[in-house]
Parts: structure tokens; C-alpha cells; sequence
């Protein structure tokens, strides 16, 4: 069999360099924001050994697009998804298409563009709480502070402010990066035994998982005991009930919450770190972002009333999000024997497929590896495949929260743009860091006050 198999115009490859024992892992563990991106020279779909076990990575678009709108046989499943339900369970990210209609009418209703408006409004007052902080010529860690700052936004969303505790939101803060960078070693790793070991790495990770675990519970129980009612998440999933007038049960409400957790704390800080960062590298992309949140702001913090008037902003989250989109690697599992581009795909499969490689394929968009905000404007949209961003899935399971997020990252930008200046620290080398989600690790950048018309003190 040669390395490269044809199929109408579908090729059918084999990723190179296989280990014994691990297969492909090894690469895939050191370096998948070359090794991914690469595996499209393989193929249109690229057989991956990971461990003992042959995946199959949907290498370009149509490919992908194939996955996305045929959920019933590819469905939630594979590497990440399997050990994202150690945390998720089968909440409505990782639930399988059987379910999932039942699931979603139990959350869908947390998402409306009342409720919608209502979240971006609690990111306005957090943001304004978050920049009032800050100091001029301050050193900051731009991840943790973003994190900081979608952590209280997404808790105060789930939770009615009177509810949450300050030691709850700060147990999400901690426990939820050991959490998630236990869940990329499982995936990549699939070997059980490396996992059960007594190490500290693991040690901590199921100590932070329980952790999680008991503000969910701690919270959902409050509830439960008070008689007033909430305007939240999690009142919303406590009201619930399906066609049959049947509500959540515990583990179902856990489930949820751990998937809102999952979603709106990592994507939105890691978006929110990329959009700062790119800025930072980019003095004329800086200089017609602060031209807008002038002209708009005066110096004020953005409200949602004010996302339509800020479209340069909205273009700098959405390629932020493209050349780093949060969740970076996605896996499914078929169901059955099927055909993926024309070939044949045993049941019970990996499908593995990577949005971050996808977001890069010269033959999707112009100069990949460039930060132009204006490919997001209408006219150049239309140059594009439908669905050439995935940053939040697609087809019939794409996320729930993709408008939430966008408009709470736009929000966020323009009011931190309005009031400061945020610049590299010279000397510190950026490297992406590839976990559960696609993060720069630790950033230090430089605060600089901005006067009240915009320019810096």
C-alpha cells in the first residue's frame, strides 16, 4: 500500500513517524501546531496511530464540513470528547446526538438574545471593575487577568450575584486550569496506566476535578433551600422540563453547568489574551481599533447597546479567534461503518479534525499566518467557503455560546482598548501553549494609561 491512497479527489494518507507503542502521539504531544497543520501534504483524510488504535484526521475543509453535518454518524465521541465527559458527563457539548435534541431545549432557553444582552451587560460592569484595578506602567499576566475576569462574569451568569461567593469564584479560577490540562494529557496519552500512577500531576487533578465538583453541588442545593428565584443559569436548568413535563436530575444539572463552566470561562479569556496580544504586535491594527473606541466611547466602558456601532472591533475579535481558536482539536467517533471523503471507516473510529489547522490551510484563506482584521469585512466574507471558521464547531452541534462570546469579547476589547494601552513586554518570546485549549502560557504585558481623549498619558 503506497502512503498516499486516491479516491475520486479525496487523497487518503498516513501521518509520518510513528512510534512503537504510541504511534503518532509523540508528535502530536510535542509540537501539534506544526505536526497538524502538516498532515494536510498526507491527504485529505490522514490515518493517525494514537497508541495502539488508527484515528482518522479530517485534514481539509470539505472534509471537515462532512464530519460537522453528519452528526448521526459521526458522533460526539473520540480522544477529546471521551475524556471531556470525565468533566462534562453528557452535558449538551458531549452528549450523544440521541440525546442531544432533549438536551438542548433544556439549556437553549439561558440563551436568548434577552439573555444574551443581560450576560454582556454583567461583562461591562466586571471589565469596568477589572481596568478600575489597573495602574499606570503596571505589570500584568494577561491570561490571569482575563481568566479573572471571565470567571466572575460566567459564575455571576450561572449563579445571581447575592448567591455567589468569592471562594467559589475563586475555587473555579484554581481548579480549572490543573483540570484542563489533566484532560489534554488523557486525550493525547491514551494509556490508562500513565494516568492512574500516584504522581503529583494526577494527584492534583483529581483533587481540583472534586474541588469543581463541590461548588456545583454546594450551589445547586443552595437553590434548592431558597424560596426566591433567580434570573440565571442555573434557575433556568432547575425549571426545566422536557415534551414529557419531566425536569434535570442532579447529574444532568451538574453536567450543564460544568459544560457553561467549560465554555465560558476558557474560550472567552483565551480569546480576549490572543485579541490583546495580536494588537500589541500590530501598531497600525492598534491604531484604527483606538480611532473606533474613541469615536464611540470617549473613554467609557462599552455597553451592549454599543456593539453595532463597533464593527472594526467585532473584525479583530473574530481573526483573534481564527489564527487562535480556543478549542483547537475536536474528535468524533463513528458510529457505524461508514464512508468519510469516499473511503472506508471502520465503526467505532476516532475522527479527529483540528479547527487551529484548518484556520491556517492556504487554500481556505489568503496569507494564513497574517493578522488582518478586514478579511472579517462583508465583501471579503463572501470569498470564503461557508463554515471556513469553526472556532465554535458547526453543523447541528455547534456551540451554544457563540454569539454570547462574540459579543462578550467585543465588548470587552472596546472598553480595555478605551482606557489602556497594552504592550508586549520586551525580551519575552511567546510561545502557543496546546492544551485542552490553545492558550500563549504565561504573558507579562505593560499597562499604559490612556487620557480621557483617547491618547496615552
Amino acid at each position: 500500500m503506497t502512503s498516499t491512497e486516491q479516491n475520486t479527489h479525496y487523497r487518503l494518507g498516513d501521518a509520518p513517524g510513528k512510534v512503537p507503542f504510541l504511534g503518532n502521539a509523540v508528535q502530536i504531544f510535542r509540537d501539534p501546531l506544526t505536526y497538524l497543520p502538516d498532515l494536510r501534504r498526507q491527504g485529505d483524510l490522514v490515518r493517525v496511530r494514537l497508541g495502539r488504535s488508527t484515528a482518522y484526521l479530517a485534514a481539509t475543509h470539505d472534509v471537515v464540513q462532512e464530519v460537522l453535518h453528519k452528526p448521526r454518524e459521526f458522533d460526539k465521541g473520540g480522544e477529546f470528547i471521551d475524556k471531556m465527559r470525565v468533566i462534562l458527563g453528557d452535558g449538551v457539548g458531549t452528549c450523544s446526538v440521541t440525546t442531544h435534541k432533549r438536551q438542548r431545549g433544556f439549556i437553549q432557553p439561558a440563551f436568548t438574545k434577552a439573555k444574551i444582552s443581560g450576560y454582556t451587560e454583567v461583562m461591562s460592569r466586571r471589565v469596568a471593575e477589572l481596568i478600575d484595578s489597573w495602574h499606570d506602567g503596571r505589570e500584568i499576566d494577561l491570561p490571569e487577568e482575563m481568566s479573572r475576569l471571565t470567571t466572575r462574569v460566567t459564575a455571576q451568569a450561572m449563579f445571581s450575584h447575592d448567591q455567589v461567593s468569592a471562594e467559589a469564584i475563586a475555587e473555579i479560577q484554581r481548579s480549572f486550569p490543573v483540570v484542563w490540562k489533566g484532560v489534554y494529557r488523557r486525550m493525547i496519552l491514551p494509556l490508562p496506566l500513565v494516568h492512574q500512577a500516584p504522581t503529583k500531576a494526577n494527584r492534583d487533578y483529581r483533587r481540583a476535578l472534586q474541588r469543581l465538583e463541590n461548588v456545583i453541588s454546594t450551589m445547586r442545593e443552595a437553590y434548592r433551600t431558597n424560596s426566591g428565584t433567580q434570573d440565571d443559569i442555573l434557575s433556568i436548568l432547575l425549571a426545566a422540563r422536557d415534551e414529557n413535563g419531566v425536569g434535570m436530575t442532579d447529574e444532568e444539572i451538574r453536567d450543564e453547568l460544568m459544560t457553561v463552566l467549560a465554555a465560558g470561562v476558557e474560550t472567552p479569556a483565551s480569546g480576549l489574551t490572543w485579541a490583546l496580544y495580536l494588537i500589541s504586535r500590530h501598531p497600525e491594527v492598534e491604531a484604527r481599533l483606538h480611532e473606533e473606541v474613541d469615536a464611540v466611547l470617549g473613554g467609557r466602558t462599552a455597553l451592549e447597546a454599543d456593539y453595532p456601532a463597533l464593527p472594526f472591533t467585532n473584525r479583530v475579535v473574530n481573526e483573534a479567534l481564527r489564527m487562535y481558536p480556543p478549542v483547537w482539536f475536536i474528535t468524533r467517533r463513528t458510529v457505524s461503518d461508514t464512508k468519510l471523503a469516499g473511503h472506508d471507516i471502520p465503526a467505532g473510529a476516532s475522527i479527529l479534525f483540528s479547527p487551529y489547522a484548518l484556520h491556517r490551510d492556504p487554500a481556505v484563506f489568503t496569507d494564513p499566518d497574517s493578522f488582518v482584521p478586514d478579511r472579517w469585512l462583508p465583501e471579503n466574507l463572501k470569498k470564503l467557503p461557508r463554515n471556513a471558521v469553526i472556532s465554535f464547531s458547526g453543523g447541528t452541534r455547534k456551540c451554544l455560546g457563540d454569539v454570547l462570546a462574540n459579543h462578550e469579547m467585543t465588548i470587552a476589547l472596546a472598553s480595555i482598548a478605551a482606557r489602556w494601552k497594552i504592550s508586549h513586554k520586551p525580551g519575552h518570546t511567546l510561545k502557543p501553549v496546546a492544551k485542552a485549549e490553545l492558550t500563549t502560557g504565561e504573558l507579562p504585558m505593560i499597562l499604559t494609561a490612556r487620557g480621557p481623549s483617547g491618547a496615552s498619558a
